[in-house]
């Protein structure tokens, strides 16, 4: 079980699943895994409240860093997008003496990946950095 005590997430053809960050320099960080697709109608009835409990308990926890591995995410629709902004701009809006830093690790043979995460960049660059495969 991880330090936040959340449990994987399956929904449809998604699946989120949580650990913790097994890196020295990362002593109090969470790894999150999202593998599959996000092309259902409306990922924030699922998805975007399992994202806002992770970063409620990473709040409480006190948690630094939440690395994000998108490697297996092989498609995610417009709606996925929103959803996953949506998070971020939560993540954001905190003091950053009170946050945590987003590592998102991506895939750039995926297109949408390749094209999504430049622009996400743009929009948090004090929040996120990036790694890729």
């Amino acid at each position: 079980m991880n330090k936040l005590h959340i449990e994987p997430l399956e929904v449809e053809k998604t699946k989120v699943v949580i650990s913790d960050l097994q890196e020295q320099e990362a002593e109090n960080g969470i790894l999150l895994v999202i593998s599959g697709e996000i092309d259902m109608r409306d990922p924030s009835e699922f998805i975007l409240p399992y994202l806002l409990r992770i970063h409620d308990e990473a709040i409480a926890q006190k948690v630094k860093i939440l690395s994000v591995d998108f490697r297996e995410l092989s498609y995610v629709n417009s709606s996925g997008i929103k959803t996953i902004i949506s998070w971020l701009m939560k993540s954001k809006s905190l003091p950053s003496d009170q946050g945590y830093k987003v590592r998102i690790v991506q895939n750039s043979d995926i297109p949408w990946q390749e094209s999504t995460f430049p622009v996400i960049q743009k929009l948090f660059p004090e929040l996120i950095t990036f790694s890729q495969d």
